[in-house]
């Protein structure tokens, strides 16, 4: 499937899910219900690449007339019940509970919904699901069927077209798992958690530079304080242990407190030469 967007590839996949009678019942209801403009089903659908060939044959496997040509699938009336469940929809009736027959009938549906109106970014970009609806009662139901599947959307509406979103990627991925589209999931998926390792890795590179430059800045600055105290009358005070935290901080300034704890005869704790270290810095400010 290369050569498609990652949408073209999930509308691709979409369509090779094997329907139900039924299932396919709410699949078309929800594809033309979506494509509608007012309150009149659409007579043709814009689909691209492999995907146009697709559902062209899966309607005639079901018994639907079509064509298909520059980018469009063209049908003429579709059956009654199909029409009459579109209809439904497009008023804004809310299918029932048990109407839905568990989760299998709304997942058909809102894979129909898909492929009329939706659009899925590029992952690499952003993670986003649209559909846009020019169908107010279409955006009531497919608002209230994405709730019902466990998806807390967004709606923003501009002029005719309700404009329902959601771009948390667990939304997302469950959205591609549910309608069917389970390679694009998958790869949906890996680029998310190559993203988040990426993340990840430049966190701890940003925390490392930035203690490195912390770690550099103190010993510049125990550097010259100690340098001012040998330099001083102060220094012949300086008890043994101090004047050999003292010399080892001036001769490895980029060194962290902990390495030269280790560097004292006997090596003494992180703690302990920390404590060393603010006597001289102390004793040295005090000058």
């Amino acid at each position: 499937m290369s050569g498609l967007s990652f949408s073209d590839n999930v509308k691709y996949e979409i369509l090779k899910v094997r329907y139900t009678k039924e299932s396919f019942l709410w699949f078309m209801a929800g594809l033309l219900a979506s494509a509608s403009e007012g309150d009149r089903l659409p007579e043709r659908i814009r689909i691209y690449g492999k995907a146009l060939g697709r559902l062209t044959n899966l309607m005639q496997e079901f018994g639907i007339d079509s064509s298909s040509g520059d980018g469009k699938v063209i049908f003429g009336k579709p059956p009654s019940d199909i029409e009459d469940m579109a209809l439904r929809f497009m008023e804004g009736q809310i299918p029932s509970e048990s109407e839905l027959n568990g989760h299998t009938n709304s997942r058909a549906f809102l894979g129909g919904v898909c492929i009329g109106a939706g659009h899925i970014s590029d992952p690499e970009k952003s993670y986003k699901v649209e559909i846009h609806l020019k169908c107010e009662g279409m955006a009531k139901v497919v608002f209230a069927l994405l709730a019902y599947e466990g998806i807390d959307p967004g709606i923003t509406v501009r002029g005719n077209t309700s404009c329902i979103r959601f771009k948390n990627g667990d939304y997302v991925s469950d959205f591609l798992g549910m309608t069917g589209a389970d390679s694009a999931r998958l790869t949906f998926e890996n680029i998310r958690i190559e993203k988040e390792l990426r993340k990840q890795i430049t966190r701890e590179v940003n925390c490392d530079d930035g203690n490195t430059r912390r770690q550099a800045e103190a010993g510049a600055e125990r550097f010259e304080l100690f340098e001012k105290l040998l330099a001083s009358d102060k220094a012949k005070e300086l008890p043994e242990e101090l004047m050999a935290a003292a010399m080892a901080s001036i001769e490895n300034p980029g060194a962290s407190i902990a390495e030269l704890g280790n560097m004292m005869n006997p090596p003494i704790s992180k703690s302990g030469m920390n404590n060393r270290l603010k006597k001289l810095m102390k004793i040295a400010e005090d000058l």
